[in-house]
């Protein structure tokens, strides 16, 4: 397994520091791998102009396996020009359709819904990654803008087809967040695919849900709800809010992946099937400080690990951080006192 990592910008280089020491231990374990630290973020541009070159972009689409990355987002860069390059073509041009964001909490006192634990929760969000809102189309003139958003049959096929052999998988309730009320054409081609999709999955307990009551009924009853399938903005604000299940940002991990099935493969294999990352993004308010909680990063390289096969490996990770937040290790987002380093030692106290 060859991994690409690519640390950014704020908190990204240490959070990723974090997880270094994990690849280390798992290639002790016997795991092969090796992996290369690529410089590509805000200092990167400012110092170069160089956002993400074609050779540069060709290079970890046909030598690596994954990606793993921290964050980008700089306020040098008011503009976020470098991000939409690095990041959004990542996802865009490597055909990662799938934003998978699992939330399964680790401790009661995490959740912060009134009567609810830990156990009752296990959802999976699958977000739409490559088009909806984010394809950064529109115009402006005078006092009106506009932004497009972009829905294709292929694309949409692609993530619900994933949503509905995970809930399969998993025996898991599969519901799809839109809003087709308002949205008539983009959405409407979302419901049009979702029900000639559930014939083949008859076994899949499936329905539709508009977004906003969708959100409602997670804070009031998050255990009757599995794989939650949405486009990609709407799968944006219910996995932050998923998020906040777990005990905040700084605990949620997630992964960006290719589907085999992709029609857009065809003729062209690229080696590259994921990217990693933590949902926090830079932080640029807290980056320096040495307060940036490396668990969501941690437990991305765990998913890495699931998504190489690799599952007692995974496995391994995610009990070492379990173990680590049951102990008590905490950094301030948590209410603690440790910071990034002595949280990494923690998280990472449990693999051996």
């Amino acid at each position: 397994m060859r991994i690409a990592v690519i640390p950014g910008d704020g908190i990204g280089p240490e959070v990723i520091a974090e997880t270094i020491p994990v690849l280390e231990w798992a290639r002790g374990q016997g795991r092969q791998m090796d992996w290369l630290v690529f410089p590509h973020g805000a200092d990167h541009f400012l110092n170069t102009g160089e956002t993400l070159s074609n050779r540069t972009f060709m290079h970890l689409r046909d030598d690596y396996d994954a990606i793993l990355f921290g964050a980008v987002g700089d306020p040098r860069i008011p503009d976020g020009r470098h991000a939409e390059d690095i990041l959004l073509r990542l996802r865009k041009d490597l055909l990662l359709r799938v934003n998978y964001r699992p939330c399964s909490p680790m401790l009661d006192v995490h959740v912060p819904l009134k009567g609810v634990s830990a156990a009752e929760i296990h959802l999976e969000v699958f977000r739409e990654n490559t088009e909806g809102p984010y394809c950064l189309k529109g115009e402006s003139s005078g006092q009106t803008a506009m932004d497009f958003a972009i829905h294709t049959q292929s694309a949409v096929s692609c993530l619900l087809r994933a949503a509905f052999q995970q809930a399969e998988k998993h025996n898991a309730p599969l519901t799809l967040a839109h809003k087709a009320n308002v949205l008539k054409h983009g959405h409407g081609l979302w419901m049009r695919v979702f029900r000639e999709l559930q014939p083949e999955f008859q076994t899949v307990q499936s329905n539709a849900m508009h977004a906003d009551a969708l959100l409602c009924a997670l804070v009031q009853r998050p255990g009757d709800f599995g794989v939650i399938a949405a486009d990609n903005f709407i799968g944006d604000l219910i996995s932050d809010l998923l998020a906040a299940f777990q005990g905040g940002m700084g605990l949620a991990a997630s992964s960006n992946l290719a589907i085999a099935g992709d029609p857009a493969f065809k003729g062209r294999p690229f080696r590259c099937t994921g990217l990693f990352e933590p949902v926090h993004g830079s932080a640029p308010d807290i980056a320096g400080k040495g307060i940036a909680n490396p668990a969501g990063a941690i437990l991305s390289v765990a998913l890495m690990f699931r998504h190489q096969g690799w599952e007692e490996t995974a496995k391994t990770v995610e009990t070492s951080v379990a173990q680590a937040l049951k102990e008590g290790a905490a950094t301030r987002d948590l209410g603690g006192r440790l910071n990034t380093k002595k949280m990494g030692q923690a998280l990472r106290a449990g693999l051996h």
